[in-house]
């Protein structure tokens, strides 16, 4: 059997008008063990994992990214290599700078009644003046007349 309060036709109280509500008290700033949140020493913890773990991950970053350039540059010069070889095959001569394979469209036969028309080189990066660039920004070095080629950065040259 279900009482009912005149008052309150609801058989739920109703915390509008305080009933069955507890009065729980909530800690205070201090008072608590383990509530008040990190504290210094936590703090200074994750700041030395945060500093050793920059400290491992950057340098191998670094060195990551140089190892990529290199590799891009032997395929780079590999790449200006043997169109300086195929240019020489067409034209019996070097051209007379870099830019010449760029601009230069050459006309081969791929299949049977199929002939394409392409430039010599394409390159990934150009400077302002439309001579290829190295992977470090600068520019390839070239000799018209051996068509020798290598990088303009400094301890790359001889590659």
């Amino acid at each position: 059997m279900i009482f009912v309060n005149i008052n309150n036709p609801s058989p739920y109280p109703s915390p509008l008008r305080g009933e069955g509500t507890s009065k729980i008290p909530s800690p205070q700033w201090g008072e608590g063990k383990g509530e008040g949140g990190l504290g210094v020493i936590d703090t200074v913890i994750v700041v030395l994992i945060i500093s050793v773990f920059i400290g491992v991950f950057i340098p191998r970053y670094y060195r990551l990214a140089k190892e990529a350039q290199e590799t891009q540059l032997k395929a780079e010069l590999n790449n200006i290599r043997m169109s300086l070889d195929l240019y020489k095959l067409h034209n019996s001569e070097y051209p007379k700078d870099l830019r010449e394979l760029i601009t230069k469209k050459y006309m081969a036969p791929y299949k049977e009644g199929t002939i394409f028309k392409e430039e010599y080189l394409k390159t990934r990066s150009l400077d302002e003046d439309g001579y290829p660039l190295d992977p470090f920004n600068n520019r390839f070095k070239y000799d018209p007349n051996t068509g020798r080629v290598a990088s303009a950065t400094p301890g790359y040259e001889k590659w």
